[in-house]
């Protein structure tokens, strides 16, 4: 639990953390006609899409990852997305517990279609933007992913 909520915190990103990072995702990855990678690429951690194969490009710098083609080698795939507001989180008992909880479904089903003796963990790459004119956190529900 104390790794989960450390991942949760050092995946805390904003907008404005972000803001020098512009060479990344330029235009987005090349992608099929389906929403798949076809090419890897250097992208901002918080442009993954559900689906999106990835490993972060440094284990300490986690606002970055290079996306790829599922059959590559990888270390995480985005298995949900949403976005949270200020009272979501609150009524749910903080960010960690909210997020956790608005991924458990999708971390359950990736579980249980996980290989055999596979033992993924759930982590969370989360941001802050304007939707509507109300502040939200975006979060992406990411699990650990060597099938590849």
């Amino acid at each position: 639990m104390a790794s989960t909520m450390r991942t949760a915190l050092i995946l805390i990103l904003t907008a404005a953390s972000l803001a020098g990072c512009s060479v990344l995702g330029l235009g987005g990855p090349a992608r099929d006609a389906d929403g798949r990678v076809t090419e890897p690429a250097d992208i901002r951690s918080t442009a993954l899409t559900v689906g999106d194969c990835f490993s972060f490009i440094d284990g300490t710098n986690m606002a970055e990852a290079t996306v790829v083609p599922c059959a590559t080698t990888h270390t995480h795939i985005v298995i949900g997305q949403g976005s949270l507001t200020k009272a979501d989180i609150d009524a749910g008992g903080g960010l960690q517990n909210a997020v956790s909880a608005a991924c458990s479904d999708s971390f359950e089903a990736f579980v249980a279609s996980a290989a055999e003796g596979a033992k993924p963990k759930q982590e969370f790459v989360v941001s802050t933007a304007e939707e509507d004119g109300v502040e939200v956190t975006r979060y992406s529900c990411v699990a650990t992913d060597a099938a590849a």
